[in-house]
């Protein structure tokens, strides 16, 4: 056999060695007083059957999956129906929660629609949105004969006199001869 140690390789002995003041050597660990080992075997899942006794031929028992207190046991199946029972009820919940979030938008409408019935009534139930003006044929002669002396300027004067009067009344006299 050959040594290595003892005879260094030609190329390798041709360099120099320093020590870099960067570089650390290891040095021994000191460990606190609360160290523990760990176990050197895993424990048992919680999740897969404990192994049955040695001998038995009968089947793992119905619950398998233990509670960390051991009080609870239970199946995946029996989880998995859990999960889907729990799903339906909140689906329920919603549709009853919307539910009642229609009812109270219902109710904040029909008060609204009172309301408004309440300060134009009839005005929602005509279908009519906008008010136009009519041209209403049917008038009376008294009534003709005002305006047919309101637009010659005999009616207008007496009408105004009559309201010259009452605010000399009001006002004094305010004559332009003074």
């Amino acid at each position: 056999m050959h040594d290595h140690s003892s005879h260094p390789h030609p190329l390798l002995a041709q360099l120099s060695l320093s020590v870099s003041p960067f570089i650390s050597l290891p040095s021994a660990v000191t460990l606190p007083y609360n160290y523990q080992t760990l176990p050197h075997a895993l424990p048992p899942s919680s999740t897969a059957p404990p192994p049955p006794p040695p001998g038995s031929q009968e089947s793992p028992p119905v619950g398998y999956i233990t509670s960390p207190s051991g009080l609870f046991t239970t199946t995946p199946e029996a989880i998995i129906a859990s999960c889907q029972s729990l799903i339906l009820h909140l689906a329920d919940e919603k549709r009853a929660a919307e539910e009642k979030i229609r009812e109270w938008e219902r109710s904040i409408e029909e008060r609204e629609l009172m309301e408004k019935r309440r300060v134009a009534p009839g005005y929602l139930d005509t279908g009519v949105t906008m008010l136009t003006p009519v041209k209403v044929e049917g008038k009376t002669e008294e009534v003709r004969n005002q305006e047919k002396n309101d637009a010659s300027g005999g009616g207008a004067s007496a009408g105004g006199g009559r309201e010259g009067e009452e605010l000399d009344r009001m006002f004094g006299r305010m004559g332009m001869g003074l």
